[in-house]
Order: structure tokens, then C-alpha cells, then sequence
């Protein structure tokens, strides 16, 4: 079995033994997107048309199925996995992409799929608490921004502006990670990078520099910016598209500076521990690759090399199960985990985005 396999099977078997999915929201979202990128890639941000239908995306279906089931009457994907609500505004809207696809690729159930993702955006849009700047909260019970919200949120917003060629959800999606950028950027021994959780109020519930967050923030930024690229304003969002080049490389060169010996990012670059970190590693290295293909002359032989240093680091540390390490522990930041489902997920993305960098 290829390592990417390999990776793929233990995506799927690090899901919850009661339900069989991916046992948090997030870790569902996630994995669809994985999911989209390795088995159907034509709907993928990166391909060439993925708001078009190109034939029935059963693998991407089969996990947006699951979390439109377990939507809450407030609109949140995902939140009905064993303790139900986790207390988060935007971690359900990680799968809202790939339900999204539904609307336009299963006429069969195009309501079901329609009503799951109008839901969703409107509980982002319209029930979600908004910070003082006009920021959507990452949480619901508290004013915070967390990076890992530019992945959970942004990106749908952006799809769903594009589906529906809405540009004022173009734009939207742009406006959050900019918000979330002024408010978490902070200066790091190796450059400009994000702090992890910021409140309202300017001061920082983590403060540390924590290399997944980054991770978290860069492939958010990514898909919102090929959303605009591949969307039907591209040539009107030319700004918004440079303003989130220059993010993008901000945290990459800010982290990559940052690798370890072993060249895998730290957990944290300064704040926490200093292990390295094959999750974001493997996060981060896929997004050299992608901005790679997408702005050649802004993202050239040196990210990429670096990138293939950190893919070689995680190749040769996939074990005989398939699972990614080292990688730290998703629910407790400070801490090396055994299994990651976020992170067998980013090994599928890093997989697939070197494959289309090759290919070019």
C-alpha cells in the first residue's frame, strides 16, 4: 500500500468507534477537505473549475452527508458527535464546503443539501457574536479570535459566494482573515506570525506562537484565495488576492525559519514546547506547494525545497499503520499525541498538493 494510502486508511480510523466518523466538528470538516483534495479533486479550490459539476463526488458526499445530519437547529455542521454542542461558532462550518458541493452535484437531494448550507451560513453570518471590529467570533460563549478560525470559517463563506456569485460573501471572506490577521499577527524570533487565541479586549488567551495555528491560518487564506481567483469577480479582487499572497508568505517565511534538525516546524516557535510537529509540518509544507503553482514568481525553488524537506521528514516518520508523527495532541497544545486526525488529514493535503506542484 503507498504511504499516501496508507494515511488515507488511518484518516478514517482514527474516527470515533461509536459513530464512525471523525469524533470533534473540526476533525470532520477537515477530513472532507482532505477527502476532496485526494479523491475528487475537480472540486477542489485548486482545480482548474471546481464550481461546476464534474460528475457525483461520492467520497466528498459521504462525509458532508454525516455532517449535515448532525446539524444543530442553530446551523452548526457537525455538532450532534457525542457531546453534541462544542461551544464554537465556526468549527461546523468546516464541512460546509463540502455540502455546499452537494447543491450542485446531487440533484436528487439539492434541497436537503441547500437547506444544511444556507443553515450553516446563516448561523456565521447572522447568529455567530461578532467581536468590537466586526470580527466573527471563533467561540460562541466569549469575544475570541482563534487562528484556526480562518480555516473553519472563511473558506465556506468564500465557496458559497462563489456558487452563488454573491460577491459581497467574496469579500466577506477576504474582510474576516484580515480582521484576523490585525488581530493576532505578533513578531516571533523568525519573523512575522500569528499568536494563537486573542480576546476581544487586546489581550491574549495563548500568546504563544503555536505552529499549527499558523498552519490553520495559511490554509484558510489559501482557499479563500483561490476561491477568488477561481470565482466570476477574480479580475475585480485583484487587491484581496495580493493582500492574502503577501499573508500567506508572511507565515510561511516566519515558520519555515523556524524548522527544526529533523526539519519539521516546532510546535511553538516561542511560548510553549519546541518538538517538532509533523501536523503542521505537513500543513504548512502543503501550502508552499500550492502557492508554488499559483504565484510561481512569489513562492519559488526556496519554499519549495524547504517544503520537500519537510514532506521527506514526514514520509520516513509514517509508521507501519499509516500514522503521521510526531505530531502534537489536538486538544492539549502543549502535549505530543499518539494520533491526530487533523493531522492524517494535512498528510493528505501535503500529498496531494506536491502531486499537483510535480505535475506542473
Amino acid at each position: 500500500m503507498s504511504k499516501t494510502l496508507d494515511i488515507l486508511v488511518f484518516l478514517l480510523a482514527s474516527a470515533d468507534e461509536d459513530t464512525g466518523l471523525p469524533h470533534i466538528s473540526w476533525e470532520q470538516g477537515t477530513a472532507a477537505g482532505a477527502i476532496i483534495e485526494t479523491d475528487n479533486p475537480d472540486y477542489s479550490v485548486f482545480a482548474d473549475d471546481p464550481f461546476k459539476n464534474h460528475g457525483f463526488p461520492a467520497s466528498a458526499l459521504r462525509l458532508a452527508l454525516s455532517a449535515a445530519v448532525r446539524q444543530t437547529s442553530d446551523g452548526r455542521l457537525s455538532q450532534n458527535i457525542n457531546d453534541a454542542l462544542d461551544g464554537t461558532a465556526l468549527d461546523g462550518a468546516s464541512a460546509g464546503s463540502a455540502v455546499l458541493l452537494g447543491t450542485y452535484t446531487d440533484p436528487s437531494r439539492k434541497a436537503f443539501w441547500q437547506n444544511a448550507t444556507d443553515a450553516q451560513l446563516n448561523f456565521i453570518l447572522n447568529v455567530a457574536p461578532r467581536t468590537s471590529t466586526g470580527a466573527i467570533s471563533h467561540r460562541v460563549d466569549s469575544l475570541q479570535y482563534w487562528a484556526d478560525g480562518v480555516y473553519m470559517g472563511f473558506p465556506f463563506i468564500a465557496a458559497y459566494g462563489a456558487v452563488t456569485k454573491n460577491q459581497t460573501l467574496l469579500i466577506e471572506a477576504y474582510t474576516q482573515c484580515k480582521l484576523y490577521r490585525n488581530a493576532l499577527l505578533q513578531p516571533g524570533p523568525t519573523g512575522d506570525v500569528w499568536a494563537h487565541v486573542a480576546n476581544d479586549d487586546g489581550t491574549f488567551a495563548d500568546p504563544g506562537l503555536w505552529a499549527t495555528g499558523n498552519a490553520w491560518a495559511a490554509l484558510g487564506m489559501l482557499r479563500v484565495q483561490a476561491t477568488l481567483m477561481k470565482s466570476f469577480r477574480a479580475s475585480e479582487l485583484s487587491i484581496q488576492i495580493n493582500d492574502l499572497t503577501v499573508w500567506i508568505k508572511e507565515i510561511l517565511d516566519g515558520t519555515f525559519a523556524a524548522l527544526t534538525p529533523q526539519n519539521l516546524v516546532p510546535d511553538y516557535i516561542i511560548g510553549g514546547p519546541a518538538f517538532g510537529d509533523a501536523a503542521a509540518s505537513a500543513a504548512l509544507a502543503s501550502v508552499a506547494f500550492r502557492s508554488a503553482v499559483l504565484h510561481p514568481k512569489v513562492f519559488g525553488k526556496n519554499y519549495t525545497d524547504t517544503a520537500s524537506k519537510i514532506r521527506k521528514s514526514i514520509l520516513d516518520g509514517v509508521d507501519n499503520l499509516g500514522v503521521i508523527s510526531p505530531v502534537v495532541n489536538p486538544l492539549v497544545w502543549t502535549e505530543t499525541g499518539t494520533l491526530s486526525t487533523e493531522g492524517q488529514a494535512f498528510g493528505l493535503m501535503l500529498m496531494a498538493a506536491y502531486d499537483a506542484w510535480k505535475s506542473t
